[in-house]
């Protein structure tokens, strides 16, 4: 190997080693944090659905229902995109922050015993990191049920046969896919989502230098995605 190509994202550690022939060499050590670029591909996916919808309002007054379906489709497709992108940016982020937090052996058995949702632990494993107060903590869980929830709903849907439901703008009955993966979801959820990691990145306050350390390089890589300052970041109501 004649290197290292050293890409966006990539931090490295490296220490020297002493071969047989007592011949030093610099050995070299990388690490991708994968929780920006879920964040782009999550910001990304909700441009597509905005477009879509503007797709779907556009044949909607048509008589093409061919087209509607199609238009439907295309918007269900990029919000839960954009859904699902979203959540696996904080399912990134908590695997970098579980590393730098250390959990009482009572509290790891108690989850695995009780089966305690993904939410719960994440946002424990966050408020210990980042020392959150009440309020906060309240918030962050609040905001992380309702986005894996939507996440589950993507990844393990119902095989059961389900009457349909109104679509809150279209005031038509639809099926249940399109009226959880809506742009109106999509929206909420990502901007929750990038906006709560925003705000760690920004004013969080870690509880270790190391951490203080990665939460520097996140903010770095968070900056060109949101390069006027992220979006007013709205609270998650039960969907649709």
């Amino acid at each position: 190997m004649s290197g290292v190509f050293i890409s966006r994202g990539m931090t490295i550690a490296g220490g020297l080693s002493m071969g047989p022939d007592g011949q030093l060499t610099l050995v070299l050590h990388a690490r991708f944090d994968v929780c920006p670029t879920w964040c782009e591909l999550a910001v990304r996916h909700l441009a597509e659905a905005t477009a879509r919808r503007t797709e779907l309002m556009a044949v909607w007054t048509g008589t093409d229902e061919a087209q509607k379906a199609a238009a439907f489709e295309r918007e269900f497709e990029a919000s839960m995109q954009a859904i699902v992108s979203a959540a696996i940016a904080w399912d990134a982020f908590y695997a970098v922050v579980q590393t730098y937090v250390k959990l009482p052996p009572s509290l790891i058995q108690e989850w695995r015993d009780k089966r305690t949702a993904r939410y719960k632990q994440v946002t424990e494993v966050v408020r210990r990191a980042f020392k959150l107060k009440p309020k906060g903590t309240a918030i962050l869980r609040r905001n992380l049920k309702e986005i894996f929830r939507l996440r589950d709903l993507a990844v393990h849907p119902s095989g059961k046969i389900q009457v349909a439901l109104p679509h809150p703008e279209l005031k038509v009955g639809v099926e249940w896919r399109f009226a959880y993966f809506r742009i109106q979801n999509a929206e909420m959820v990502v901007n929750a989502a990038t906006g709560m990691l925003w705000d760690l990145a920004h004013t969080g306050k870690p509880a270790s230098a190391d951490l203080t350390t990665y939460m520097s390089a996140l903010r770095e890589r968070l900056i060109p995605i949101f390069p006027g300052g992220h979006p007013s970041m709205p609270t998650p109501s039960a969907a649709p």
